[in-house]
């Protein structure tokens, strides 16, 4: 008996991963251009041969012995790929394919199968093999059971009436035929051959069909060991009856106010359009309505009614939003939706989520949780824009494995323009092709929305009459004041914001600068110049902690005194954020941040009159801005606004799609280097997409409180148990993960400089303020919000002062 893992036959196991990736690819509605039933045939073929060298006397020998001894090479998945596109380029011989399929296909069944426990590298360097020839050869002769390797082979393979010969496989290997077979395979079809000379879209065909196959081998492998005795059913999702009821009982469908009414006709018009002009060819839908008129309830309605028509055809609804608090916000609402459905139904996934997944009334462990989650098993699922671009564009095998139930799914992108414009033709072509080869349906979701697809052309609007609700006079709460033409010193901005605090002490202000530290000489000039009896002043930027940004939004909120409100924030305040405040001051950036920032004015139209939008050109802050944003967007917005002094929120409209025609045109002639790593099937490069680039940052911990003190005291027991292996302390410390972070600032590491300003070593990697013993770099007190401005390296000094 050959074994796959302790006590489990490796014929059980190749069997079940075998059917299981069968069973993925043939129940997923795909497009490939390939034979009826060849995709999940390909599927079944790589199940039953990516484990079969497992076969050999070592791996069988280090898996039984109880100290796992290694006697010889064990590694098992590069001669079970060997065998796999044999397997593939015999069975292939029976269907009428085009020559680039049949040369290809094979192949990249070879990395599927070669790296399904290990990541990706580029293709053509998976093709190098002559390193392995002596490992390979050594391998191919300890497989002491070679009429039980033929006898598994016979069975497994008869399920589709094929046949393979283990001796004639055992001759190649011995031969060495493939070193030269791969090389000449790289250099005749690359770099010599057709590929170069395909379309852009064939390229990025193929490119998904591999990741979708390569997703199906891992979550079939992955699931017959990590999910044994749990009982899976592929769920559909809630139904659209349930939010009807949830309506009604909430008495959406019978508006008592104006807002109201509005956002039931917008509901009740957006879904008869899609009624109106839904095909199953066409993928990409999009949602244009104003801030605060119900895009959430509006969109989840839109993703159940094109599930609903696709019936069988249907797979998830996977709903994603650029903001972990924006995810919280709106997953809370779902669950009243549905009335508290279980995991399986509905799913949180980011990375603060909690890793618990619950089916009926019980909670899976730990492991199975993570899976589960990971994989996005769920009818819909919650989540953010990084864990689903960064599946679609990576070469790791952990974010591949939700790629199978992406397949056939709707797709709603939530606040769509936050994708940065020089990404546009990397997802133009990526959501494209996922809509033609995966059935995917897209729904892209927006006040301002982007010209990432054309209007009309490639793209279709559900809201019909969009333009007419922005014109609506419910929607004229704010007009912009455009003080941009002329640049103003920072010492004389600031001047503006204090004597307008002053001067109008009956209205809530908001001032949004570009930068942290702007914003901290900002906050602190403003605050020694404003009454504390009077105003209460706010700091808002990254570098205080997430418990204490969601204390002061939670207390500006819900305040009802008559203290003057003022925050003084970055701009992580213009989204996600529900605030609504009677004046906005915004330093110049890219209109789309600008027309955001309006959005935190009059939210509701509950101020008297119209809300005033303040936009300023701050003159020691144009470097710096342009750094943030990419200075060709602030010229593009300079130039839309060049003749405007003053305009209302009914314009906003024609601004922003002045200002997208001209980012239209830069991200045209762009040359995306990803989508080039993409075509040419660079998976390792491709697998270097950021769609958040990464700082250098050092993190540190603040023990605001007594939790955030207990919180440290279990990290550090959990990082010191030296019973626990690496995996079992990631597991768990993923309990207490979200509410640790809660008291965590990254702070940037300076340029040219190793590490931050700190007055105390790092401990377990992270630097700490303690309950005890406060960091002088962090300044907190409870309920002294002009005191609360977060981490500050030590001694520094003011920029500038007045």
């Amino acid at each position: 008996m050959l074994y796959s893992h302790p006590d489990v036959p490796l014929i059980d196991h190749l069997r079940q991963v075998a059917d299981s990736c069968r069973y993925f690819l043939r129940s997923r509605v795909t497009d490939f251009g390939l034979p009826d039933g060849l995709l999940s045939d390909l599927g079944y073929l790589a199940g039953v041969t990516h484990d079969i060298a497992k076969g050999t006397r070592y791996f069988q020998h280090y898996l039984l012995t109880v100290n796992h001894e290694v006697i010889g090479p064990k590694e098992h998945a590069l001669l079970s790929s060997l065998l796999a596109k044999q397997v593939v380029e015999q069975y292939l011989m029976r269907f009428e394919l085009t020559e680039t399929d049949r040369q290809l296909l094979p192949y990249l069944v070879f990395t599927a199968v070669k790296r399904h426990h290990g990541n990706l590298n580029d293709f053509t360097v998976e093709l190098s093999l002559e390193a392995k020839a002596d490992v390979l050869s050594e391998q191919i002769e300890v497989f002491d059971d070679e009429i039980l390797i033929q006898s598994i082979l016979d069975e497994l393979l008869g399920v589709i009436d094929f046949q393979f010969n283990w001796q004639q496989f055992k001759g190649y290997i011995q031969r060495r035929e493939y070193v030269n077979e791969y090389g000449d395979f790289e250099l005749d079809f690359f770099d010599l051959g057709n590929y170069a000379d395909l379309s852009g879209e064939i390229k990025t065909r193929y490119y998904y069909w591999h990741q979708l196959f390569y997703g199906s081998l891992l979550l079939s492998d992955k699931s017959d060991v990590i999910l044994k005795g749990v009982r899976q059913t592929e769920s559909g999702g809630p139904s659209l009856s349930s939010l009807d009821t949830y309506r009604q009982k909430k008495g959406f469908d019978s508006p008592q106010t104006t807002l109201d009414a509005l956002k039931n006709q917008a509901y009740l018009e957006t879904l008869s359009e899609l009624d109106r002009v839904f095909s199953l060819d066409q993928h990409l839908y999009s949602i244009t309505l104003p801030t605060g008129l119900g895009k959430t309830l509006t969109s989840l309605a839109v993703g159940l009614a094109v599930q609903q028509k696709l019936g069988a055809l249907t797979g998830r609804l996977i709903i994603t939003i650029p903001f972990t608090s924006i995810i919280d916000q709106n997953f809370s609402v779902f669950q009243d939706v549905f009335e508290k459905p279980s995991s399986d139904v509905l799913l949180k996934h980011h990375h603060l989520a909690e890793p618990a997944y619950k089916v009926g009334d019980d909670v899976l462990d730990q492991d199975k949780s993570q899976f589960l989650i990971e994989t996005w098993q769920s009818g819909i699922v919650v989540t953010t824009f990084v864990q689903l671009l960064e599946s679609l564009f990576s070469n790791d095998k952990t974010k591949l494995l939700k790629l199978p139930n992406l397949a056939n799914s709707v797709i709603i992108l939530d606040e769509i323009q936050q994708i940065n414009y020089e990404l546009w033709p990397l997802i133009r072509q990526a959501f494209v092709t996922l809509g033609e080869r995966y059935n995917c349906y897209f729904i892209l979701m927006s006040a301002t929305q982007p010209l990432i697809f054309i209007p009309g052309k490639e793209i279709t609007e559900l809201v019909p009459h969009y333009r007419t609700y922005f014109r609506n006079e419910h929607f004229n709460r704010t007009k912009l004041i455009n003080r941009a033409q002329q640049e103003i010193s920072f010492a004389d901005f600031v001047q503006d914001v204090i004597t307008y605090c002053q001067d109008q002490a009956d209205k809530n202000v908001l001032v949004i600068l570009n930068t942290k530290q702007f914003t901290l000489d900002c906050f602190k000039i403003t605050a020694d110049a404003l009454d504390e009896e009077t105003t209460d002043v706010y700091y808002l930027t990254t570098l205080i902690t997430p418990y204490e940004r969601k204390r002061i939004i939670d207390r500006i909120k819900n305040y009802r005194g008559a203290k003057q409100q003022v925050i003084i924030s970055t701009q992580l305040i213009e989204a996600g954020v529900d605030v609504s405040v009677h004046t906005v001051f915004r330093a110049l950036a890219p209109l789309d941040s600008i027309i955001q920032a309006a959005g935190r004015a009059n939210r509701y139209n509950e101020k008297e009159g119209i809300s005033e939008v303040y936009l300023y050109a701050i003159a020691e802050m144009k470097r710096a801005s342009g750094m943030v944003y990419g200075g060709d967007l602030l010229v593009k917005t300079a130039n839309v606004l060049k003749s405007i002094t003053e305009v209302d929120e009914h314009s906003y409209l024609e601004l922003i799609e002045a200002y997208f025609e001209e980012v239209k045109k830069q991200a045209d002639v762009l040359v995306s280097p990803e989508l080039t790593a993409l075509q040419a099937l660079e998976f390792k490069k491709v697998g270097e997409f950021q769609f958040v680039e990464e700082q250098n940052t050092e993190s540190v911990y603040i023990q605001l409180n007594e939790e955030a003190e207990q919180l440290w005291n279990q990290y550090i027991a959990i990082s010191e148990k030296q019973e626990l292996k690496p995996y079992e302390r990631k597991r768990e410390f993923a309990l207490i993960k979200s509410r640790f972070y809660e008291y965590v600032v990254n702070v940037p590491v300076p340029r040219n400089d190793k590490s931050i300003v700190f007055d105390g070593e790092k401990n377990h990697f992270f630097y700490v303020s303690y309950l005890q013993n406060p960091s002088t770099c962090y300044s907190y007190a409870p309920d002294d919000f002009r005191n609360n401005t977060g981490y500050i390296p030590i001694l520094q000094p003011l920029t500038v002062t007045i």
